[in-house]
């Protein structure tokens, strides 16, 4: 998730988790059957698995935005397994709580993914979404209208987040670096204000932060989209090495997989039942706004575990590397693994996108 439009504040690398569980309980057992796809073996057991009643799946989220899905769309209400929904506040906190073991699953951008790599966080990608529509933006104040005149201006975004690539990204368009810029490092929820109240010239905003300053300047112009940058972004759900290791958490991380990607079917068709359960419940935008807002973006595909997921991811990093974002060039070749992408795969075709 994410790289989800919907995200809230984080400050740093803190060790602070915003807790807020959800269990979704059932028990009843769990068939896997996976073949190859890509050309590899399939790493799940053709056998049956059964899920022991009382067992649980950790799984990382950020600002609600899955919980609710999951919940609205009903996909998960005969899980054999609990999801309990545990509520960070950025990528890099779902990070924090793989590290304080936490988590079995978790969601999160680009950037944050490759920084678990950097860290040496003991994860493999499982999943990967790729946005429908521009679920970010580099919005500038009234009478900014291209990249190239950011040079030595305030620009909002937030480090160590995938709007901390993205905007990397951004400026590169424009032969900019990070070092071109003044940065003004707000959490998540602040870097809309942070256009505001004047503390930034442009900013990496969220769907709805764009939505929002809009509707005060109407005339703020978006400079680019997470669709018109390169390398491609993509969204990352990863999980823990120890609980792809056993046999029981491995058969609900398949089911939940499966969930996933049925649920993001159902948003697709439910959207004005999303609109009002995500957008004006939980975010507390108006009924209006929240439709702008799903209207611009806010769904995603599951796309491949594939050669050019990971080239992209690594492309990122070498362009972090070059704009001195990170202290040394790294390798994300440890976080995908073929046994998994096959699984993962396999889930694919057998749930497909609609």
């Amino acid at each position: 998730m994410p790289a989800h439009p919907a995200r809230t504040s984080v400050s740093g690398r803190r060790r602070v988790f915003r807790f807020a569980s959800r269990l979704v309980p059932l028990t009843v057992p769990l068939s896997l059957s996976l073949v190859a796809v890509g050309g590899g073996t399939a790493s799940a057991t053709t056998a049956a698995t059964k899920i022991p009643a009382g067992t649980v799946l950790n799984i990382g989220d950020q600002g609600q935005d899955l919980e609710t899905l999951i919940d609205s769309s009903g996909v998960a209400k005969n899980a054999p397994f609990k999801l309990n929904f545990i509520e960070f506040d950025s990528g890099p906190l779902v990070d924090a709580g793989f590290a304080a073991k936490q988590l079995d699953v978790g969601f999160m951008g680009d950037l944050p993914a490759s920084l678990a790599v950097q860290s040496g966080l003991p994860v493999k990608a499982i999943a990967i979404t790729e946005a429908i529509g521009s679920s970010e933006y580099l919005l500038a104040k009234p009478g900014i209208t291209k990249i190239s005149q950011l040079k030595g201006r305030p620009v909002a975004y937030t480090t160590g987040t995938a709007e901390q690539a993205f905007a990397l990204r951004a400026l590169a368009t424009a032969g900019l670096t990070q070092k071109d810029v003044k940065q003004v490092n707000v959490s998540l929820q602040q870097l809309g204000t942070a256009l505001e109240s004047g503390s930034a010239d442009a900013s990496v905003v969220s769907v709805e932060q764009k939505v929002d300053y809009q509707e005060q300047a109407p005339t703020a112009k978006v400079l680019a989209t997470v669709n018109t940058t390169k390398p491609p972004s993509y969204g990352y759900t990863l999980a823990t090495t120890t609980a792809l290791n056993n046999p029981v958490k491995l058969a609900a991380i398949n089911d939940f997989t499966k969930y996933l990607i049925e649920a993001s079917n159902w948003q697709k068709t439910h959207k004005s039942q999303f609109i009002n359960d995500y957008y004006v419940t939980v975010e507390h935008q108006t009924p209006a706004a929240a439709k702008l807002i799903l209207a611009a973006g806010g769904t995603e595909n599951y796309v491949p575990i594939s050669s050019v997921v990971q080239s992209a991811l690594q492309e990122m990093v070498k362009l972090l590397a070059g704009a001195g974002a990170v202290p040394k060039y790294y390798s994300v070749a440890s976080l995908f693994d073929q046994a998994q992408a096959n699984r993962y795969n396999a889930i694919l075709k057998e749930v497909p996108q609609k």
